[in-house]
């Protein structure tokens, strides 16, 4: 009796144990185990005591735990193990403590643990991804320890590795370019002073001698005293973007320049020095076509040896006659890697391998005619292919070679003109100054003026010569009088006898008689040519309007007055790359001009106007009140909806407004445009084709926006989206035929987002491609289940992004959903909207040909709201057309939705398409659109979005008819 009491006592300090507790004997049968260890097994105690161990736990020979058991009852020492059991679908940590008897086993269950150790991974790895994607990195400094932690993009942008990169604050500033490193250190110390955040531009030098510029910005943590403790912050690599604003000015220089009428060597040696600029390593040289187009003549190449150039300087062109000469044979690019080993080079090598120049790309630099006016080469010190950005480079560089010979060549055109008058067609005279009468003049001067030799000789040549505007003196023949040079140059405007004027370039000479001999040219065709160059470097092409340069100089100026306030207008054309896929360029380019002198016209007065994109305009003004400003943009609006005609088109357009002003928006010209466009950009996400005034809620927007983008990246793998399923039904039988599976998102965070919210942040994020994968799978796994179940006859719709159909694998993420559930192509419906069609029309042809091909059916949803043409629809393969419930709405009693209705429906059966109509509400409206011919309806009143497994109750229950 005692004894029996001592074990029961045991057993009870046994059970109190919180981990599962198992004692085996050395043949690996159970002698003991406690309350959990019998939960643990899903077992009583008395089912399980004298059992085989491995026949509970049949884990495997070769399987960890076993293995762990073995090894601690042959060394006799106790083994620690964390371990996965698949059977359980858990993770354990088990204790093993061997004896001479056998062995005692604890088992804690560890799952939550690791769950939360996965996720944080997993969180980890997409911050990596996303920083990677952004080429922006992360750091942390720890100001009291001096460590500093960067994340993983930060030391690629930094081309470091962690093992050779000192995680200190001295390190990092050994990188910074030794020319902005002190002023780097002193923002940096100025913000741990003020413990303000803070935000600047520095360049870095990386271990292989490559820059890069960088935008960092961070924030200081202070402690309870005040003292700062550690700084946060980011870091974007804006290399690129520094380079393109870098090529835009050098080559808004050059222009200047070429309209200046500089010499050709001086215009093509800085559009060599940009290049070499803009791609470190590379030798630039720019040769020349010469007139019999058989020979290349040295141009530019300012870091070429002179006595490389001297040797090229003449070479014929043809087939094997290096890069350059090929190249301007072929008429296209030559990319020779290795010129030690390349037959181009077989008679030229040896020359340039002396000169240690190892690879040449070559590209032909075409004239507005299209022949060949030269080549533009670039040198390598080492054996390499180039890559595709380097080559894109080179293209960026070849239009504006172009204008610099060919201008120099018509410049040249009119000084050989110019020549020819002075031979034969220069006016030649001699004038009294004080009588201001000529004396005597050759042929030349009658033909200018269509005066006679009569006439002119009893007139004064103040008569028909006036001074040039803006000249210092009154006397259209000044006379150099005192100790100064008695050769003078100048320029003056002959008045002739029909009233049109010419300019005359004069040479004059005062004579010891005092007479005056002068030597003049017609120089009015050239003074013409001079200003259409200089137009043509500051304006756009095909508005005429001024570059986007000419307006931030003059907005600048606007804004050196405080007291008047600077009102930036940005028009953002809505849509209008649809106009140039559907109509072509050509138009395209008809129609900006046309809106162009629109706006010019509408804007007067009041400001200046230029055009900075290819859809874009944008209009700065001072001194204007609110009102008024307002005013001006709704106008711009108005003129650019004004219907738009031309030759062979009649064109409907939008235009999205943006507004901002000085000094609550920006106080510099950059500030107001960026301000501007980010107003103009709410406009468009607002519905378009209305005005938005910046402010600062649109700050919050972004903020909101921001938060959502962050919670909606961890949205898929905490399992926080859900399908809802609403059921569509025929219209003549009110039959089941299907459902709509529609994105749900229940934040742990946010609570319910509503897809309203939340879709426009993923396609902004680029998230659509993941969630419309994970809503595939999700809605093909659900039609399996039903299936199972016994269902049929039903299809599954699933809405596409724009996003996903221009992702080339949609195609075979469909099908691998399909092919992993065993579900039929054909029980699947693909809906995408009208807009998501004119997105790059060719690549959507294929990829919808591909979806009908896999036997799935295509669904153009939202019918009637978008702006696809009758002859882009009836190029796809859509089997069904979905009116949109705008037109539902008023039916059946809104005269004009009765008549869209109908008009959809019979387009439709005139395509062979069926026509679906949603967000039906009413008997009526269902009623009226059977009556019509429509074939499917959806909408609450047929029933509402469920969930899955509510929504499976729409199986099998009739609806009423009527």
């Amino acid at each position: 009796m005692e004894h029996t009491q001592q074990e029961s006592e045991f057993h009870q300090v046994f059970d109190r144990i919180t981990d599962a507790y198992v004692a085996l004997d050395r043949d690996w049968r159970c002698t003991c185990l406690n309350a959990k260890a019998c939960e643990f097994f899903g077992r009583r105690a008395e089912e399980l005591i004298g059992k085989h161990i491995w026949t509970e736990f049949p884990e495997g020979i070769d399987q960890p735990f076993h293995r762990a058991c073995e090894q601690a009852m042959a060394e006799q020492r106790p083994i620690l193990l964390e371990a996965f059991y698949p059977p359980h679908n858990r993770w354990f940590e088990n204790r093993i403590y061997p004896s001479a008897n056998g062995l005692t086993i604890y088992f804690l269950d560890i799952t939550e643990r690791k769950q939360a150790e996965q996720a944080l991974q997993q969180q980890q790895r997409m911050l990596d991804q996303a920083q990677q994607v952004a080429h922006t990195g992360s750091w942390e400094w720890d100001i009291v320890g001096n460590r500093v932690t960067w994340s993983a993009e930060l030391y690629r942008i930094y081309g470091a590795a962690p093992a050779n990169h000192a995680a200190t604050f001295e390190s990092y500033l050994t990188l910074v370019h030794p020319l902005d490193r002190a002023r780097v250190q002193g923002i940096v110390e100025q913000a741990l002073r003020n413990q303000q955040p803070f935000e600047f531009e520095e360049r870095i030098v990386r271990a292989d001698g490559t820059e890069r510029t960088l935008f960092s910005r961070g924030t200081v943590d202070v402690d309870e005293t005040g003292q700062p403790t550690r700084m946060l912050g980011a870091c974007q690599d804006i290399t690129e973007r520094k380079r393109a604003e870098q090529m835009a000015a050098g080559q808004h220089e050059i222009l200047v320049g070429i309209a200046a009428q500089q010499p050709l060597a001086e215009s093509l040696q800085r559009i060599a020095c940009l290049h070499e600029t803009l791609n470190p390593g590379a030798l630039c040289s720019l040769l020349l076509l010469d007139e019999d187009g058989r020979h290349v003549l040295h141009g530019a190449a300012p870091s070429l040896p002179d006595a490389y150039n001297q040797s090229v300087n003449g070479l014929e062109i043809g087939e094997s006659h290096g890069s350059c000469g090929t190249a301007a044979w072929r008429c296209e690019r030559v990319v020779v890697a290795d010129i030690a080993t390349h037959r181009h080079w077989e008679n030229y090598r040896e020359i340039a391998l002396a000169h240690g120049l190892k690879a040449c790309w070559s590209t032909p630099v075409f004239g507005s005619h299209g022949e060949v006016l030269g080549t533009f080469a670039v040198y390598y010190r080492e054996s390499r292919e180039p890559r595709p950005e380097e080559l894109q480079s080179i293209d960026r560089m070849l239009p504006i070679t172009g204008i610099a010979i060919e201008s120099d060549r018509l410049v040249e055109r009119l000084r050989q003109r110019n020549r020819f008058f002075e031979m034969s067609l220069e006016i030649f005279c001699i004038l009294d100054p004080q009588t201001e009468r000529l004396i005597q003049f050759n042929p030349s001067l009658p033909r200018v003026t269509g005066y006679n030799a009569e006439e002119l000789i009893s007139k004064s040549y103040r008569d028909f010569l006036r001074p040039e505007e803006g000249a210092s003196t009154s006397d259209p023949m000044p006379v150099m009088t005192g100790s100064g040079p008695r050769v003078h140059e100048f320029v003056n405007r002959c008045v002739s006898r029909d009233g049109s004027e010419h300019l005359l370039e004069w040479v004059s000479f005062a004579a010891p008689d005092g007479m005056l001999y002068a030597v003049a040219r017609d120089i009015t065709e050239r003074r013409r040519a001079e200003e259409e160059l200089a137009y043509a470097s500051s304006h756009d092409a095909v508005t005429g309007l001024p570059h986007h340069l000419m307006l931030e100089r003059a907005l600048a100026v606007m804004l050196q007055d405080p007291a008047m306030p600077a009102w930036v207008l940005i028009v953002g054309l809505d849509r209008f790359q649809v106009v140039n896929e559907s109509v072509g360029h050509i138009t395209g380019d008809d129609v900006l001009q046309r809106l162009a002198s629109r706006l010019r016209a509408a804007v007067g007065a009041q400001g200046q106007i230029a055009r900075i994109a290819g859809d874009k305009f944008v209009v700065a003004a001072r001194g204007l009140s609110r009102h008024a400003a307002l005013e001006l943009a709704e106008q711009l609006r108005m003129v650019v909806a004004e219907p738009i005609e031309g030759r062979d088109y009649r064109l409907l357009l939008t235009a999205s407004v943006g507004i901002s002003h000085s000094p609550d928006h920006g106080e510099n010209a950059r500030s107001l445009l960026r301000s501007a466009e980010a107003a103009m950009t709410q406009a468009k996400r607002e519905g378009r084709d209305r005005v938005c005034e910046f402010s600062i809620g649109q700050m919050h927007d972004l903020e909101d926006r921001l938060l959502l983008g962050r919670h909606l990246r961890d949205a898929i793998q905490q399992d926080e989206l859900e399908l809802y399923f609403q059921p569509q039904h025929g219209a003549a039988d009110r039959a089941l035929t299907g459902f709509e599976a529609l994105l749900r998102w229940n934040s742990r965070e946010l609570g319910l987002v509503s897809p309203g919210r939340f879709i426009p942040i993923a396609e902004a994020l680029g998230m659509m491609p993941e969630i419309g994968e994970w809503v595939l799978d999700r809605a093909a796994r659900q039609m399996r289940a039903w299936l199972d179940r016994g269902h049929r006859d039903f299809t599954v719709a699933v809405n596409v992004s724009a996003q996903q159909l221009q992702h080339p694998d949609l195609v075979e993420q469909v099908s691998e959903a399909l092919h992993r559930y065993a579900v039929p192509a054909s029980m699947l419906d693909i809906e995408m909207t009208e807009s998501a069609l004119m997105e790059n029309v060719a690549r959507i042809r294929r990829t919808l040909t591909g979806l009908k091909l896999l036997g799935a059916r295509l669904s153009l949803d939202d019918f009637g709201t978008g702006y696809s043409s009758l002859a882009y629809l009836k190029q796809f393969p859509i089997d069904k057309l979905k009116i949109d419930q705008s037109f539902v709405r008023g039916l059946p009693t809104d005269v004009d939705d009765s008549a869209i209705a109908q008009t959809i429906v019979e387009l439709a059966h005139q395509l062979h398409m069926e026509v679906a109509a949603e967000g039906v509400e009413t008997p009526a409206q269902a009623t009226f659109l059977a009556r019509m011919g429509c074939d499917e309806l959806q909408g609450n009143h047929l029933g509402a979005a469920l969930p899955a497994h509510q929504a499976e109750a729409f199986f099998g229950v009739p609806q009423k008819v009527g």
